[in-house]
């Protein structure tokens, strides 16, 4: 990716000189500037409820560290602490996800344990804003379905960079396109 800039500026300088060489305008070279992902780390609450299990639901205490990129692209991880509410609290689950996706809805795959069983468990699930659901698979157990909302929105896209035109000289800047020079104004006689 980092190579990926260099390598267009230099085809559009290219670009330029070949058209420089005719009778064709050239196209400007695109210059962008700024923050183009940002890392974001936010805590969460959350109920959740195990499909086929008691009507009660565990309190989940999580935490989401993400990178957004700009176009929303998502990645980051997930680490949440479930704690069982039925006949007392005790501790439940503690879960590490990795998510992948996009600002609103990443996919979610991890591992954990729970305590209640002494189970080791590996799960995959989707992650929207205020809510997730997926499957929690136990060695032995089969798999255990689950919903949960939480107190986590989307997660923000950083803001944009600065775009900077510019075009290979004698050609001139006129908008966003590149114009021939004027002409030298008229000697005097």
């Amino acid at each position: 990716m980092k190579l990926l800039k260099p390598a267009v500026a230099g085809a559009l300088a290219v670009v330029n000189l070949l058209a420089q060489a005719g009778n064709v305008a050239p196209s400007p070279i695109v210059t962008v500037t700024g923050t183009n992902s940002k890392t974001e780390t936010r805590a969460y609450l959350g109920l959740n409820w195990t499909l086929g299990g008691t009507t009660t639901p565990e309190l989940v205490l999580g935490v989401t560290n993400t990178k957004v990129k700009t176009g929303g692209d998502t990645t980051g991880a997930n680490l949440a602490f479930h704690l069982n509410l039925t006949g007392g609290v005790q501790p439940g689950k503690l879960k590490l996800s990795y998510l992948d996706g996009d600002n609103d809805v990443q996919g979610e795959l991890g591992i954990g344990v729970n305590f209640l069983t002494a189970a080791p468990m590996v799960f995959l699930g989707l992650r929207g804003p205020y809510v997730a659901a997926g499957v929690d698979a136990y060695l032995g157990l089969g798999f255990v379905p689950y919903a949960m909302i939480h107190t986590s929105g989307s997660f923000d896209e950083p803001s944009g960079g600065t775009t900077t035109l510019s075009c290979l000289s004698p050609w001139v800047l006129s908008g966003s396109s590149c114009i021939s020079p004027p002409p030298p104004p008229p000697s005097p006689t």
